[in-house]
């Protein structure tokens, strides 16, 4: 019997599944991928990004192009919430998913709330794509002053 499985995120966890996505075509399977970007970025190449050594073209994985070539359904969107009960995904946009088997890796998330003034030029870390954002502004800013810049966090403290 055919199972609709669906994968949030298309990271390093859904790797693997999205390597052999044939193997549940071929089982009649549904397989159907949704994130907010046709990209997946590897964050450990974040900042050799960010600083120039590699451009968003040599950190990111085609997660579209793999999934529909090998036959999968991709959606970009992101998700608003589940309902376990029924089996369903309800997507930003309106759209709704059944799900037989439901996966997450859909990453980190930087929460802002704390900021109550204009965001204009305060960038977070994820997802991936806003360091080069952050990057544009900040060569944009050295062009034409001396500029300040302060950093909040430093990553995963150093393991004892």
């Amino acid at each position: 019997m055919a199972k609709n499985l669906v994968l949030v995120g298309g990271g390093h966890a859904h790797l693997v599944t999205l390597a052999k996505l044939e193997a549940f075509r071929e089982r009649g399977h549904v397989v159907t991928v949704v994130q907010p970007s046709e990209n997946h970025y590897y964050s450990g190449m974040g900042p050799g990004m960010l600083g120039t050594t590699y451009t968003p073209e040599e950190i990111r994985f085609a997660t579209r192009q793999v999934v529909e070539q090998k036959g999968g359904v991709f959606i970009q969107d992101l998700v608003d919430r589940i309902d376990p009960v029924a089996r369903t995904v309800f997507l930003r946009s309106g759209r709704t998913l059944p799900y037989d088997v439901l996966s997450f890796n859909s990453g980190s998330y930087v929460p802002q709330t704390c900021v109550t003034q204009d965001k204009g030029d305060i960038f977070s870390v994820k997802p991936i794509e806003k360091l080069l954002q952050a990057r544009e502004r900040i060569v944009e800013w050295a062009d034409q002053e001396v500029i300040s810049i302060g950093i909040v966090g430093g990553g995963h403290p150093p393991l004892r």
